[in-house]
């Protein structure tokens, strides 16, 4: 996923991720939801809309993040220990940036 984002955070306006959440590894392909999330905001993307397919996969919504967007405290501690990782890039710094100068 991270290698998709850095090929295609500036070019696409969205993506569809299949993911899960709770401990149970499903039988098919997929990225834990935290995993997924943390992804996005080191691009400065976030999660929206989660569909359950007929099959019972779960795709999460991923999407560039808008100027002035409201940010949850979570994301924001979340930004925080990526940056504290070195997973953060130019794109998640000016999203979380952007989002500290709104709050002001």
């Amino acid at each position: 996923m991270r290698l998709w984002l850095e090929e295609n955070h500036t070019k696409e306006k969205c993506c569809w991720v299949v993911t899960y959440r709770g401990k149970c590894q499903p039988e098919w392909p997929a990225i834990p939801y935290v995993e997924v999330v943390e992804e996005a905001l080191c691009f400065g993307w976030i999660d929206s809309t989660l569909k359950r397919l007929p099959d019972g996969r779960l795709v999460q919504r991923l999407s560039p993040r808008r100027p002035k967007s409201h940010w949850t405290q979570l994301n924001m501690e979340r930004c925080r220990n990526l940056e504290d990782r070195g997973l953060m890039t130019d794109a998640g710094r000016r999203a979380f940036e952007s989002s500290l100068q709104a709050s002001e």
